[in-house]
């Protein structure tokens, strides 16, 4: 039975680890070309050895430069032909008080958590709206709903930010046949959530009592790449335990 993927190129960036490895293995085991993205080609090359060396294909780029997300994309559309998908996951941050947040600090968040999925973004737009179809998932996170109280204020902005791009770029681009949602994770068993104690876990108070497994997050994000979610544009799927509903 042919996967609905077979033929599909897509693009993870920050791909090499985390939520955006586990997402990678995902759509290669679903069917996709997938092209993984860090900073270091090497890294990345092993990475891709471990899945399908001939499905998984490196590529690198700094993403702290937002710009370097336009050479990025445009350098895997040519190698692999197409682009059909993108899942902009590339992003960091870190817990600082708002009075100790510096105007370096938040730039480099927004460049790095934002910025470079716009541009990333644009750029894909510009190939998919050629082909006329294409799927864009961006991944927000629970903090981009709310203050942030567990993050800090340059991060919640950051990821607020990305739904609203979301929102807007689904609405521009539907007419093309390109789909445009994202996923806004809650507390993921990640390097970032590693220095959680068991007490720190226990008061979160998420409802269904765990931390959520980087392969929950990447089932979403699969679906959602799928034709199974043709009718889906410009939603918001929050793969958090039911944390959101906590309000």
């Amino acid at each position: 039975m042919t996967s609905p993927l077979t033929d599909h190129v897509v693009l993870v960036t920050g791909s090499s680890r985390g939520i955006g490895l586990a997402v990678a293995a995902t759509l290669v085991a679903r069917g996709a070309t997938v092209a993984l993205h860090g900073r270091d080609r090497g890294k990345v090359a092993e990475v891709c050895k471990g899945l399908d060396p001939a499905r998984a294909l490196p590529f690198a780029a700094d993403l702290g430069d937002p710009e370097a997300a336009r050479g990025l994309v445009r350098e895997v559309a040519e190698r692999c032909g197409s682009l059909e998908g993108l899942v902009n996951n590339a992003g960091g941050g870190r817990a600082v008080a708002f009075r100790g947040l510096t105007l370096e600090q938040w730039q480099a968040t927004q460049r790095l958590n934002l910025e470079a999925a716009f541009v990333a973004s644009q750029e894909a737009y510009l190939v998919m709206r050629k082909q006329r179809r294409g799927s864009i998932v961006n991944v927000a996170s629970l903090a981009a709903h709310g203050p942030g109280k567990w993050m800090g204020a340059d991060y919640a902005a950051s990821k607020a930010g990305l739904v609203s791009l979301t929102r807007s770029l689904a609405l521009e681009a539907a007419r093309f046949g390109i789909r445009c949602n994202a996923v806004s994770p809650g507390f993921i068993d990640t390097d970032m959530t590693a220095a959680l104690s068991d007490d720190v876990r226990g008061r979160l108070g998420i409802p269904l009592g765990r931390l959520g497994a980087p392969s929950e997050v990447a089932a979403a994000i699969a679906f959602l790449m799928s034709p199974e979610s043709s009718y889906l544009t410009g939603q918001v799927l929050h793969v958090d335990g039911g944390l959101f509903m906590q309000g």
